[in-house]
């Protein structure tokens, strides 16, 4: 005689699929975050300051000069963009450069360094156009908070 899988309900097939959906999605969720564990999640990215200066990501590096526009978002045309911000770097020569954050790197962090450090040496329609992201008021009050309570 042999034995056959037995459901209890008819119910029991959409818990199995159910589970076997959710196991999916672990993995590829896993697998989307599991640099951020490892030495490739350490240095997001450096700054090299000045009118000169560069940020350098993991294999190249964009100079402050081909910055066109920098922000922190979502990358629209990747499934990681539906889980993780990055840092978003288009360039004068229409090239989209992706920093891949893991969410490591919290906006208002970003914003700081960002202020700090890059945006004085950026061009002036890059400098605009980082300044147009926000209104006034969220622009003051985040500049203020780096002032009193720095964390870089």
């Amino acid at each position: 005689m042999s034995e056959a899988l037995t459901f209890e309900s008819k119910y029991a097939l959409l818990y199995l699929g159910g589970g076997l959906l959710a196991m999916i999605y672990g993995l590829i969720t896993f697998f989307m975050a599991f640099p951020a564990f490892t030495s490739r999640g350490n240095v997001i990215f450096t700054i090299k300051t000045g009118p000169s200066g560069e940020i350098f990501l993991r294999k190249r590096s964009v100079l402050f000069s081909e910055v066109k526009r920098l922000y922190m978002g979502r990358h629209q045309y990747s499934l990681k963009g539906i889980f993780f911000e990055d840092i978003i770097i288009e360039k004068t020569d229409g090239k989209i450069v992706r920093i891949p954050t893991w969410n490591i790197i919290t906006n208002p962090l970003f914003f700081e360094a960002v202020e700090r450090y890059i945006l004085p040496h950026l061009n002036e329609e890059a400098q605009n156009n980082w300044i147009s992201q926000f209104t006034e008021v969220q622009r003051k009050a985040y500049l203020k908070e780096f002032e009193n309570h720095p964390k870089l």
